[in-house]
């Protein structure tokens, strides 16, 4: 993925986590890359299609790492991804009848995602900054108590 990528991406979807942001912006730009090749193809592109969904996997996997690392609680945010990747499998195993809708699976996969940052992401995003910057306290808490808390 390369800088372009976050044209992809809109600046409000951001949640300053960058490994996140960088999978987000990889998500979107393959989803339009699938959009595209579906069009010009006149047809399901299955193996771009297993790829994106193969992608949406690292990325929750990801995402559960980083919480974990954290100590930040991704109970109710993993079961989310789960009920997510569930849903979208199921959609995409449905294209192979001839009456599927690509353009509707790859509508709903991109506003799953653009609500998901929005609802679930953001939040995941300030929680990690926080464990980041608690973790950045706890760290020289020692040396601040050393100097008779003199700041």
């Amino acid at each position: 993925m390369d800088s372009r990528s976050f044209s992809y991406l809109p600046g409000a979807l951001l949640i300053n986590v960058p490994e996140i942001d960088a999978q987000h912006a990889d998500l979107f730009e393959r989803l339009a890359s699938l959009k595209i090749s579906c069009i010009e193809h006149n047809t399901y592109m299955k193996e771009e299609a297993d790829e994106l969904f193969v992608t949406l996997v690292e990325h929750c996997e990801t995402e559960g790492r980083l919480a974990r690392e954290a100590g930040v609680d991704f109970r109710r945010h993993g079961e989310k991804h789960l009920a997510m990747l569930h849903g979208i499998r199921k959609r995409l195993d449905e294209m192979e009848h001839p009456e599927a809708d690509v353009y509707g699976v790859i509508r709903y996969i991109e506003y799953w995602l653009e609500r998901h940052i929005r609802e679930e992401d953001t939040l995941l995003g300030k929680s990690l900054g926080a464990s980041a910057f608690s973790g950045v306290v706890q760290a020289h808490a020692g040396m601040w108590l050393s100097q008779d808390g003199a700041c």
